[in-house]
Order: structure tokens, then C-alpha cells, then sequence
């Protein structure tokens, strides 16, 4: 899975979040890749970001083990209710 250069970043005091899209060939919706760090190949991978078709809703999967603070998960719930917005406006049109 290769990444592209769009990176969303949630970032607030010491909290940061990398959120990259990466390229998901044969499949209709998008797949993102969270770490810490988007520059290095060995940047801790916190969890994905995928198209959950039973909840009709991109939903986030966390990498077993990771702990997250609560600035965390509010940048992960932010761009989750961005990109569902997103799509359901798409699939409207």
C-alpha cells in the first residue's frame, strides 16, 4: 500500500495526529493510514481508517496495544465526521 503526499494533521499542544491517504487499488472508497509520524517508513503505526459497509460508515481500527489520550481521539473522531460528511454528499449527487 503506498502512501500519497496528503496528510492530514490534528495537532493540538503536544498532541499530534498524521492521518495519510493511501492508495487502495480495485476498491471504491478510501483507505488511511494513522501514526505519529508521516516522514519516517518506521513511524509508529497507530491504526487505519477504512469503509465499514455494514455500518455504511468509514470507521477507525486501532493497532492492538496503542494508548490514546483523549486530544487523540477527538482529532481521529473529527476526521472520521469529515469524511463521512464527504461521502454521503458524493454518493447524493
Amino acid at each position: 500500500m503506498a502512501f500519497r503526499k496528503n496528510v492530514t494533521i490534528y495537532e493540538k499542544g503536544d498532541t499530534k495526529v498524521y492521518i495519510n491517504q493511501c492508495h487502495n487499488p480495485g476498491k471504491k472508497t478510501n483507505f488511511y493510514a494513522v501514526r505519529k509520524d508521516w516522514k519516517s517508513a518506521r513511524a509508529e503505526y497507530l491504526g487505519s481508517i477504512s469503509w465499514n459497509g455494514a455500518w455504511r460508515q468509514y470507521c477507525f481500527y486501532s493497532d492492538d496495544l496503542v494508548f490514546w489520550s483523549s486530544g487523540c481521539l477527538k482529532g481521529i473522531v473529527d476526521f472520521l465526521e469529515r469524511i463521512n460528511k464527504e461521502h454521503r454528499k458524493k454518493i447524493r449527487k
